[in-house]
């Protein structure tokens, strides 16, 4: 059962959501000796970023002990203003001690998107050696029609059982995305979803009590094998909640 915690304000949430990531890095680091950590992109990640990325959390945080990868990516250069890659780097990697993280890039330039998810695979595969690939800690949001990461209603990344990442078309777009499948994402020894704000609280309230006979929404989806969920969300995103907040 998913562990869902109210705050008051998104900057609550963005502190709770500091203080989540801190703990699961030390415990992780102390356990297996590293965090293997997959990010978001997002408004909210956004200020989790930047919270990270000052007092005390930035030197508090093991980061040369640290591998992130990104669970989706937009197809689109490193440099342009949709990428969720320039947005972590610019709001936490790039900036002080954070740098010393080990980041496993998105290619989006010069390689097919069928070629980068497969590169993308194969760098975190290397990364961790021949454990078996279990993110210590996955942020994930949730989009409005219930997308998390980059899968979407509907679409063919939904139906991977195999690959850990994929290749997504996303119609409703018109664009490709790069992302995470449901067979990495349930691996993940504890999955977190960060949402804030009224347009979210209908597939929040939907993912987390679908209605009887619906297909259920992607986010619904996520359901960590032997590992936690928790959703994190403020007052406006949970307003539709069975019993209130």
């Amino acid at each position: 059962m998913a562990d869902v915690r109210v705050f008051p304000s998104p900057a609550a949430l963005t502190q709770a959501a500091a203080n989540l990531v801190l703990a699961s890095a030390e415990e992780a680091v102390r356990e297996r000796g590293r965090f293997v950590w997959g990010l978001s992109g997002g408004s909210t990640p956004e200020a989790l970023y930047r919270r990270l990325a000052g007092p005390p959390f930035a030197s508090a945080m093991p980061w040369r002990a640290t591998i992130v990868f990104w669970g989706d990516e937009r197809w689109v250069p490193h440099d342009h203003a949709n990428s969720n890659q320039r947005m972590a780097n610019e709001a936490l990697l790039a900036r002080g001690p954070a740098a010393r993280t080990d980041a496993i890039p998105v290619p989006t330039e010069n390689v097919s998107p069928d070629e980068s998810a497969a590169a993308v695979e194969d760098a975190l595969r290397r990364a961790i050696g021949d454990a078996p690939v279990r993110p210590d800690l996955l942020l994930l949001g949730i989009g409005p029609d219930g997308h998390t990461a980059s899968l979407f209603p509907g679409t063919s990344a939904l139906d991977e059982r195999e690959r850990l990442f994929t290749a997504n078309r996303v119609p409703q777009m018109d664009a490709w995305r790069i992302t995470a499948t449901l067979p990495l994402i349930n691996a993940s020894r504890h999955v977190v979803f960060l949402a804030q704000g009224q347009d979210k609280a209908e597939a929040v309230q939907l993912a987390l009590d679908p209605a009887d006979g619906a297909p259920p929404l992607p986010a619904a989806l996520v359901a960590p094998e032997g590992g936690s969920l928790t959703w994190l969300l403020d007052r406006h995103a949970a307003s539709g909640l069975t019993g209130g907040i």
